[in-house]
Order: C-alpha cells, then structure tokens, then sequence
C-alpha cells in the first residue's frame, strides 16, 4: 500500500485491467476523473460490481490535466488506493516532482493520527539541488482524516487543487488543508542553506506539529541556477464550464450523514445535459461531514451571494453544524452518484443527466 501510480498524457486513452483477487466483488473508482460514465467504478449505478475471479476493463480519455487517485468504492483506508495522475500535454516548468500520497494502514488498536504514513512509509525523503523548482503533489487518501500539513522554511506556492489549476497563491505560514480525498498541487523552490534540510510536518486539530513525515534535503552540488525563480505561474487551464447560469439553475437541499448505502436507492433528481445545478448541503451531526460529487467539478458558493469561489472542486468537508452552497454544470451524460449525502435515510445521491 499503496498500489502503484498509474500515469496517462491529458488527450490519450488510459486503460487498465482489475483483476479481483479477493473473496468479495469489488471495483475501483477514479476519484475527481470527468470520465465516460460507464467508467466511473461506482457499481451498481454504473456497472455491475467485479465478482471474485473476475476482471474488469477500465478504458477511457481524461479530459483534465492534474492530479487524482483511484480507490474502491465506499473507501474505508483499508482498501486498495493510488495515485492517477494525468499530466499536461506540455509539462510545466518544474525540475522535479513528487507525488506524496497519505494513507492510514489498519489497526483498530492504535490512533490514525501516529500511524499515518506518506507513500506508505513513516517518512519520506527529497533531495533537491540549491534554488531547484518541486512540483509536490499531494493527496489525501485517508477515509475521515482532514490532513493539515506545515511545510516550513520554504514558501510554497498552490497551483492547483482537486486536479484543477488554481490561480497561484502563497500557502498561508507554509500550511496546507485537505479533507479526505482532497488533492493540492504546490510548488517550492529549495532555498535551503548548504547542509539544511526542512519538514512537511502533521499540525492536529490544535496546531502542534507532530513528527515530520517528508523532508526535503539539499543535495550537495551545483544549484539548479545562481537564484530561485520568480513566483510560479499559472498551470495549463482544463476544459472547464466558463460560465453558469443561476437564473435557470436547478436547486436541491441535502445532508451529510453516515448510513449503510442502499444499492436499490432511486435517483434523486433528473437534469438535462448542460443545465446548472445549485446544491445546499448542511451537517446536522457533531462530527465533519463530506461530500465527493462523482464525475463533474463543482464551486463553492459565497454565503451572501452568487458568485463563487475562484477554484474547481470535487470533494468538500462540511463541518459540523454547518451548511455550504455548491453549484456545478451538468454537462457529463449517465447516472452519477453524490457521496457523503443522506436523503430520506438512503446514503448517497444519485442523479441523471439526460
């Protein structure tokens, strides 16, 4: 664990086969992919689960560039992930990458939060030569974690978030955010003194760090160049929804919530292809909530009006007691799921652009 890291080039047909191996039917789910629906490794709404023995053909065409991750559906963090990540056509202006994957190995006896571990070891080591530009991608593969992570010394730079190019900013204090399933790209330049090293570190929920689980070491030679860059510039722009109509926008209510998922539930509602769909989503419970909208990007709204945040999503927490407005163009045809939602006592809705 984790299983390995598939890559495909933006544009080019990706195909895999899933061989299930175990005693129970699986599949695999190809979390914040806008691919073909059929492909969506949500069984039974959009196949028929992979039976012990058995193998299924994943096959289809990322149409975004970014950085995304597979897993069984219903993932619990003791089941198979990995890293999908779709790169650009023509590869950003970076010197090295690194994809760092947290994922929590399974043990009922111990806390989460001591046994998580980054590309399932303890710790994670990068070596980088003076003033080299990293390209960190990391993903939060753990199954109700919210991950805050500090990276100290260095200023990183996000430039993407859920596989979608973000207008690059500054991480505030070197500190990033991700709720389980949630992914960020960010950008740092080694700046280090000769013979430094420096921690992403684990910041729990009162902001003390915990033991470093990447380090990034400066290598001893040449500088990649005599100064570090200038800040990063924007990653290539995916085909996205340029606008969204609210006028006309279909609106729905939901909760968060944990049920068993009923695999008879019926759709929630039906939507014609290409129309917007605004969602308010609220978390009666104590504890956070979460929500992964299966085969579309979606934008948080602001409270006090209609104008959105000024970045692409597909999985969102939602804290306890509190409620959020999303909305997102349903321009992907076939039934689709909304994970993390309870309606009428059923987990998860499902819904069908037509």
């Amino acid at each position: 664990m984790p299983g390995p890291e598939l890559r495909v080039r933006r544009g080019e047909e990706f195909a895999v086969r899933v061989v299930n191996a175990l005693e129970a039917p699986t599949a695999v789910h190809w979390h914040g992919v806008r691919l073909t629906n059929s492909m969506d490794g949500a069984p039974p709404l959009t196949q028929a689960p992979i039976l012990p023995g058995a193998s299924f053909d994943y096959r289809f065409v990322a149409p975004d560039a970014g950085t995304f991750w597979y897993h069984a559906p219903g993932f619990s963090g003791t089941a198979l992930y990995g890293a999908l990540i779709v790169e650009e056509p023509q590869p950003p202006d970076v010197d090295q990458e690194a994809t760092l994957i947290y994922g929590e190995p399974y043990d009922p006896h111990l806390s989460l939060s001591r046994l998580l571990k980054v590309n399932g070891v303890d710790t994670h080591t990068i070596n980088a030569a003076p003033n080299e530009r990293l390209r960190l991608r990391l993903i939060n593969a753990t199954a109700a974690q919210i991950l805050r992570l500090r990276l100290a010394e260095l200023r990183p730079f996000v430039v993407g978030i859920d596989g979608q190019p973000a207008q690059p900013f500054a991480a505030r204090q070197g500190e990033f955010m991700l709720g389980p399933g949630n992914r960020i790209d960010a950008v740092v330049d080694c700046t280090l003194a000769p013979g430094r090293t420096t921690s992403m570190t684990i910041l729990d929920t009162e902001r003390i760090e915990h033991r470093p689980v990447v380090t990034i070491q400066r290598e001893a030679k040449a500088p990649a160049r005599p100064t570090p860059r200038d800040a990063p510039k924007s990653l290539p722009p995916n085909p996205l929804p340029e606008r969204m109509d609210f006028r006309n926008a279909e609106r729905f209510e939901a909760a968060t919530g944990r049920a068993d998922p009923d695999k008879n539930a019926a759709l929630r509602f039906v939507v014609n292809r290409g129309r917007t769909v605004m969602l308010t989503v609220s978390n009666p419970t104590s504890e956070n909530g979460f929500i992964h909208l299966h085969g579309h990007g979606f934008r948080l709204l602001d409270a006090l009006d209609d104008g959105w945040k000024p970045f692409w999503l597909d999985t969102m927490p939602i804290a306890p007691k509190g409620k959020a407005r999303i909305a997102f163009v349903a321009d992907n045809p076939g039934k689709w799921l909304i994970e993390g939602l309870v309606t009428q006592g059923r987990a998860g809705v499902r819904f069908e652009v037509t």
